[in-house]
C-alpha cells in the first residue's frame, strides 16, 4: 500500500463523517512513505478534519499555530537540513515571536529516518528535545 492510497482512504473516511454525522471528528492526519536509499521518493500527505488532502513537501505542522509555522518553515527550510539546524530554527522563531516562554513540553516534535530498518517514525524524547533546545539558544 501507498503512502497516497492510504491518504486517500483516510481523507474519504473524515469527508463522510464530516458531511454525515452530527457532530464530526476534528482530528488530522499526517500520512508519510519514507523513499529508500534507491531513489525513490518520500511523500507526505495531511489530511484535514473535513477530509481534504494537502501534499506536503519537506516538512509539516500541526495544532494551534500551524499555518504561522508552515510559512516560517517556507522562509526557512533549507534542503538537508539537519534536526540541529531545525531545533534552531525554531528557536529564531521562538525568540523573534516573543514566545521565550515556550519550551520542549510546548513542543511535540518526530523525524522521518531513513536509516531506521523498519518503523522509520522516530519521535524525539523530551529529554533530547530538551537538550537540543538548550544547544540551539
Amino acid at each position: 500500500m501507498t503512502a497516497k492510497a492510504l491518504a486517500n482512504a483516510y481523507s474519504q473516511a473524515l469527508g463522510n463523517i464530516f458531511t454525515q454525522d452530527i457532530k464530526p471528528f476534528e482530528v488530522e492526519v499526517l500520512v508519510a512513505e519514507v523513499g529508500d536509499a534507491n531513489g525513490s521518493k518520500s511523500e507526505i500527505y495531511h489530511i484535514l478534519y473535513d477530509g481534504t488532502i494537502e501534499d506536503e513537501r519537506n516538512y509539516a505542522a500541526m495544532g494551534g499555530q500551524a499555518d504561522e509555522i508552515r510559512r516560517f518553515l517556507k522562509d526557512h527550510y533549507l534542503e538537508g537540513m539537519t534536526l540541529n539546524d531545525a531545533v534552531a530554527a525554531r528557536r529564531a522563531r521562538a525568540d523573534r515571536d516573543a514566545e521565550q516562554n515556550a519550551d520542549e513540553r510546548d513542543l511535540e516534535v518526530a523525524v522521518l529516518d531513513r536509516t531506521k530498518a523498519r518503523r522509520k517514525f522516530r519521535r524525539i524524547p523530551l529529554e533530547a528535545l530538551s537538550q537540543l533546545l538548550g544547544t540551539a539558544k
